[in-house]
């Protein structure tokens, strides 16, 4: 592209961007506002849309300066002093840029101070609700308190339920543990008296078994073979 086109074409960009800018801005200036804060939300974007607008035209005219560096450059090595040239050019370079480095710091110093502000609005705005709660919590009514003495009554008859409840529980245990001795003794028992009498009927046995034997040797008749144990 020849270097005398350049400039025309970013002028022709930068009034442009320019023109969108301010339209955004009267777009939004146009529109109603039905409060402060929309006003001041309409007033926000449009200061927004002239800042983007200003971005891209310090852009644009950036790629120029930086395209003109480039070509003055590349003429530096033509020369006999190189490096006193291309010194010389990025003095130069530096210096044509320095505007619009000033006016890019100045748009973001803007943008920094409006963000600041709206933080602090909405620190104040929650401040300013969590007052409005308190006041409405200390305007309620209070909630109605209870019968201090109706309290302890009940709280006495549970403690009394709970207690004849651990009574029942104690004396139903107790009058089980009895009885599981007792069934415990009458099954000792019965197996004793059990035991007793088998060796009752085996003694007897052996007594009867002791007579017979006698007679048989007294009447002459053979030994028979003796009972077996029980």
């Amino acid at each position: 592209m020849p270097k005398s086109s350049l400039p025309v074409l970013v002028k022709k960009l930068s009034a442009a961007w320019l023109a969108a800018g301010a339209l955004c801005g009267a777009a939004l200036a146009a529109q109603g506002v039905p409060s402060a804060d929309a006003e001041a939300e309409a007033a926000a974007k449009a200061a927004q849309a002239a800042r983007s607008a200003a971005r891209s035209e310090i852009a644009g005219q950036r790629a120029l300066l930086q395209h003109e560096h480039k070509q003055a450059q590349a003429q530096c090595y033509q020369r006999f002093a190189v490096e006193d040239c291309l010194k010389q050019e990025r003095r130069l370079a530096r210096e044509r840029d320095r505007p619009l480095r000033e006016r890019e710091l100045r748009i973001n110093d803007e943008e920094r101070r409006e963000r600041a502000a709206a933080r602090l609005k909405d620190i104040e705005a929650k401040r300013a609700d969590k007052a409005v709660s308190v006041i409405q919590a200390q305007q309620r009514p209070p909630a109605p308190q209870r019968d201090t003495a109706a309290m302890r009554a009940q709280r006495q008859q549970e403690a009394q339920q709970r207690a004849a409840q651990h009574a029942d529980y104690q004396r139903g245990h107790e009058a089980q543990t009895r009885q599981r001795l007792a069934d415990e003794a009458q099954r000792r028992s019965a197996a004793q008296e059990q035991y007793e009498a088998k060796q009752k009927a085996a003694a007897e046995r052996r007594e009867r078994a002791a007579e017979a034997a006698r007679e048989r040797e007294q009447s002459g008749t053979p030994r028979s073979a003796p009972l077996p144990a029980p």
